[in-house]
């Protein structure tokens, strides 16, 4: 019984010293791939910018075209720290995290442990060293809309050219509304399609105060999307490691 309880022993303590281990290597990554995420945002950020251009600038946007964009993409942009897991209705992915995917991410972004990696980026390196304002200039000329006819649309002005086959200054408040709709799922919400006129109408409801989002990842805006546990979890612990709560 001696014998057997020593063996017990020394396997819980193996096991408590593997898990603070690997906690701790865990937590020194992260804090590395943050340490060198602020290094290089800066060089980051200017060479997006010199790629996509600025074609759009939110100059270019009317107050009423700003705050449908930010009240379906990302309500709390201005007084948030990158990340915002309280806000109904605005998902788990800012409109900081979004641009974090695309800079950071060169090999492409898959759900999952990643997570982690683009939320502690967003908070604590492009939220932290680039401005509001320059993170809503890039985001309005390299944000994703989809392929069409075999290519990329980068950008609000290109978009409303391959979509709409005007300039960006020329489009009405309907179809702006539109390529909105789209950020979510460009592929899946192309103009035309019932999937995007659904999503519009919600988005109008949702706009006009008719319907209140039920919950953070209530992004479609049909009471719908309340979050697994595992996406529950995963926002507890993001909360804790950015305490992510808009001022």
């Amino acid at each position: 019984m001696t014998s057997s309880n020593g063996k017990k022993h020394r396997f819980i303590s193996f096991l408590f010293v593997f898990l603070i281990a690997a906690l701790l290597g865990t937590a020194l990554y992260y804090i590395n791939e943050v340490r060198i995420a602020r290094r290089d945002t800066q060089a980051i950020f200017d060479s997006a910018l010199a790629q996509y251009g600025t074609k759009v600038r939110p100059s270019d946007l009317s107050p009423e075209r700003k705050k449908v964009l930010l009240d379906v993409e990302d309500p709390k942009f201005y007084s948030h720290r990158g990340v915002d897991l309280e806000t109904p209705g605005a998902g788990m992915t800012t409109l900081t995290q979004g641009l974090v995917k695309l800079l950071y991410f060169p090999d492409g972004f898959r759900p999952g442990i990643a997570k982690f990696r683009q939320t502690l980026i967003a908070h604590y390196a492009l939220d932290a060293l680039i401005s509001k304002d320059d993170q809503l200039l890039l985001f309005l000329n390299m944000c994703y809309f989809g392929h069409e006819n075999g290519r990329a649309i980068h950008g609000f002005a290109d978009a409303a050219g391959a979509y709409y086959g005007k300039e960006f200054s020329a489009l009405t408040e309907d179809e702006f509304l539109s390529l909105v709709a789209m950020i979510i799922g460009p592929n899946a919400y192309k103009p035309g399609t019932p999937a995007h006129a659904e999503r519009v109408k919600r988005i109008r409801a949702y706009l006009s105060g008719q319907y209140r989002p039920a919950a953070v990842l209530d992004t479609d805006y049909d009471g719908t999307q309340r979050g697994s546990l595992a996406d529950e979890l995963c926002m507890a612990i993001l909360r804790l490691l950015t305490d992510a709560t808009p001022e």
